[in-house]
């Protein structure tokens, strides 16, 4: 299901390419829109290094703040979970 139909089906605004924030654990992470994610960050993740691709995504400060609330692997699980949701592209 193309992303504009699947925003039309959940009741979201399609993607106007604006930069995405998310809440998680009481902070606010701003997100860029997946169309300007670095071609790092895609060929980090196609490498399997997913970290290092949220690294790139998120920038050195915010990466900080994220690393100093997460601890183990379920918090970057439940951190790409709520990402995922608001991009429209997770479980629901």
């Amino acid at each position: 299901m193309a992303t504009r139909q699947r925003a039309e089906a959940d009741g979201k605004p399609a993607s106007t390419g604006n930069d995405l924030a998310v809440t998680w654990r009481g902070k606010r992470f701003t997100l860029p829109s997946p169309e300007k994610f670095p071609l790092e960050a895609l060929e980090a993740e196609e490498e399997g290094k997913h970290l290092t691709a949220l690294k790139l995504i998120l920038g050195t400060a915010q990466y900080a703040t994220w690393r100093g609330l997460a601890a183990t692997a379920a918090d970057a699980e439940d951190f790409s979970a709520v990402v995922m949701k608001e991009l429209g592209r997770g479980n629901r």
